[in-house]
């Protein structure tokens, strides 16, 4: 449960943490929502695999 509660934390942080960042390149507010998807999404993928090699990592190292 308490991964399912990081996560369902983690992904509108990441989106608002996109808005700022793609904020300043925009104009108007729904391009900027438009062009935060992505990025959110591109941010989650990267967070994803970078946990997933985290696993590896600790599997190879300290064993199962």
């Amino acid at each position: 449960m308490s991964l399912l509660f990081r996560f369902a934390v983690f992904v509108p942080v990441l989106f608002l943490i996109a808005i700022v960042v793609v904020g300043q390149q925009h104009s108007t507010a729904q391009a900027t929502l438009r062009a935060a998807w992505p990025r959110t999404l591109r941010w989650l993928w990267m967070s994803l695999q970078l946990v997933a090699i985290m696993v590896g990592l600790e599997l190879l190292f300290i064993g199962w």
